[in-house]
């Protein structure tokens, strides 16, 4: 054994007491490349949550922000998106100064009033300061990244407003519906013509082209275009289909239905509105909502990617 050797040795020893006695501090949770997350960390996202809600650009749609109580896992992995978002748009000292200094300007007040304001509502100035990194960082990504990739058109709008109302008798519009019906007359027996749907069905479920086992199958008027009613309101169906319609909403197909001479299975394809004042008051409204589920799709896909991208350790021992 050498004199180094010796020494180590020698010093452990020196320390077993004093180690056996330790108390862990910290735990390392996660790596983001070269970035650690501590469990304290977590605690302090649990804490200061109020005020990121105040200066977190994304924090407002994140799930996380309306849970009463959310779990260490799903803290981590916000956490983890942060980093790797912090990595990819650094910001340096002078630039979250420039931005703070900016809300100082807007609000007409000075450093040492700002921070009292934050104190008063429990918080450390230097938490605010951390925060607010993570801010500018995140508003980078959306004006770089984000914004170009994010679009709702006009058509969704209204695709959106009729989904939402087009289960009501009042809603003025038309549907293009398919119908396959199979008359339980033709049939030896009602089992014989259900066992008959069913095949159908299950075909269309398989795949099949709704259309194509409307022409095979089908032993209604429209069975040569392939069981296109065309476009229908709600005044011009059979109360049996004005029902399912309700049920079932847009670009949905129905089960079984039985209308007592037959088996029907009803596609609902198209919907149309009419012009409809209601709709011109929500416009506005429904485009603001899809933008944001868009941004948080878009910003989703582009962290799924960069986590690919990125060296990320998670400590298996969280729970």
């Amino acid at each position: 054994m050498n004199l180094r050797d010796f020494s180590f040795l020698g010093c452990l020893a020196f320390l077993s007491p004093f180690l056996a006695n330790a108390e862990i501090v910290d735990r390392l949770e996660a790596i983001v490349n070269k970035s650690p997350i501590f469990k304290s960390d977590l605690e302090r996202f649990k804490s200061t949550i109020p005020l990121r809600a105040k200066v977190d650009p994304l924090f407002a749609n994140e799930p996380l922000s309306r849970k009463m109580r959310a779990t260490d896992p799903e803290i981590l992995s916000f956490l983890i998106d942060e980093s790797i978002i912090l990595e990819k748009f650094p910001v340096s000292d002078s630039e979250v100064e420039q931005e703070i200094n900016g809300i100082q300007t807007n609000l007409k007040i000075d450093r040492d009033t700002l921070k009292s304001a934050i104190s008063r509502e429990g918080f450390k100035f230097e938490d605010y300061f951390k925060l607010m990194r993570a801010s500018v960082a995140k508003r980078q990504l959306v004006d770089r990244e984000i914004r170009n990739k994010a679009a709702v058109s006009d058509d969704d709008v209204k695709a959106d407003y009729n989904r939402s109302h087009s289960g009501s008798k009042s809603f003025r519009g038309s549907f293009h519906l398919h119908l396959i019906r199979v008359t339980k007359s033709n049939f030896k027996s009602e089992a014989a013509a259900k066992e008959e749907a069913q095949k159908a069905l299950e075909s269309i479920k398989r795949g099949a082209s709704f259309e194509d086992v409307a022409k095979s199958v089908s032993d209604d008027t429209t069975q040569e275009g392939g069981g296109d009613l065309g476009f229908l309101s709600y005044s011009e169906m059979s109360p049996v289909l004005q029902k399912e319609v309700q049920r079932l909403g847009p670009e949905k197909t129905s089960g079984l239905i039985d209308d007592k001479t037959g088996f029907l299975i009803l596609k609902i394809g198209e919907v149309k509105a009419d012009g409809d004042a209601a709709f011109e008051r929500e416009k506005d409204v429904i485009r603001s909502r899809l933008m944001e589920s868009e941004f948080q799709h878009q910003i989703r896909i582009w962290l799924d990617r960069e986590r690919s991208l990125n060296f990320v350790k998670v400590n298996q021992s969280i729970k």
